[in-house]
């Protein structure tokens, strides 16, 4: 019994010399959505790929329309012509999923370097804030709860906003 009560002595007793642990946390996704040069990146990524978007759509609609035209022809009488049409629409398809994966591929990794580029920026405020604010641990991701009180995002939106061209 002396053991348990001097353990819990012991542990009062550090916990009065100790100092209080300075919490945030961090809405990682409202931070990246909420930044004006995240948006104006992503707009110009978009306005990028927008001409090859436009081109894949107008291949779809042709694709479209000649298997509409097929369906018109008769493939008792004109055999040659509906199976040299049947190939040409098999072609243009494959070239419409190649183009378009290509498409989609190289989308996606300009939006990744997009978001490794703001996410290497937010994680170089978030170390420069906790170490003037005296934060001793700053989190993000996951969490069942957060006070408005150790919610510092609009803090961090601030702050990159100021640092941001």
């Amino acid at each position: 019994m002396r053991v348990i009560v001097l353990f819990f002595l012991t542990l009062f007793a550090i916990s009065i010399n100790a100092h209080p642990v300075k919490i945030g946390y961090i809405d990682v996704e409202k931070v990246v959505n909420s930044l004006s040069q995240y948006q104006k990146d992503n707009e110009i990524l978009s306005q990028q790929f927008e001409p090859k978007k436009q081109e894949l759509l107008d291949l779809f609609k042709h694709i479209e329309l000649l298997n509409k035209n097929l369906n018109n022809v008769d493939k008792l009488t004109n055999n040659d012509a509906y199976q040299k049409e049947l190939e040409k629409i098999q072609e243009l398809k494959i070239i419409f999923q190649t183009e378009t994966e290509l498409w989609q591929q190289q989308l996606n990794q300009k939006k990744l370097e997009l978001l490794q580029k703001i996410e290497t920026m937010i994680n170089q405020v978030i170390k420069e804030y906790a170490a003037f604010e005296n934060y001793d641990l700053i989190l993000y991701e996951n969490a069942a709860f957060v006070s408005d009180e150790l919610n510092i995002s609009n803090k961090i939106i601030s702050k990159i906003e100021e640092l941001s061209p």
